[in-house]
């Protein structure tokens, strides 16, 4: 993909277009750093972060799969906008699959071997959502 400015002029999405794509994928990836939190804290023993966590994660699953659908839509015709709702839905995917994960470890299923790395590659993937949010209108 080509790092050249975009014009603004031709048809690509505005500035702030571009400032309110910024800002949802920032509070994405926010959400997975606070599920981090909440793991962490359910880890050390806190009654209250396994519903806390279990809460995030469906909301998080939700909105970043709101969140990619609508870029890739909106944005489907600016290569770095196709790219940031790409990568929401993966993250959204992954997120998925993270949660099913988690569900069957909280049954007792000894899946934490693979719940907790996961979760630590999710919130990878939600740099790489950041990174391609920070790419529109370079």
């Amino acid at each position: 993909m080509s790092t050249a400015p975009y014009d603004f002029a031709a048809g690509d999405p505005g500035r702030a277009s571009i400032r309110l794509w910024r800002a949802v994928t920032l509070v994405l990836v926010a959400g997975f750093f606070l599920e981090a939190v909440f793991a962490g804290a359910m880890l050390s023993g806190a009654g209250w972060a396994l519903k806390a966590h279990a809460l995030t994660a469906g909301l998080l699953i939700a909105s970043t799969a709101t969140a990619g659908l609508l870029s890739a839509l909106t944005l489907r015709r600016f290569p770095p906008g196709l790219r940031l709702g790409l990568v929401l839905l993966a993250l959204a995917a992954a997120a998925f699959v993270q949660s099913a994960v988690g569900a069957l470890t909280a049954k007792g299923h000894n899946l934490a071997w693979l719940h907790i790395p996961l979760g630590v590659a999710l919130v990878g993937l939600a740099g790489q959502a950041a990174a391609s949010a920070r790419r529109l209108g370079a």
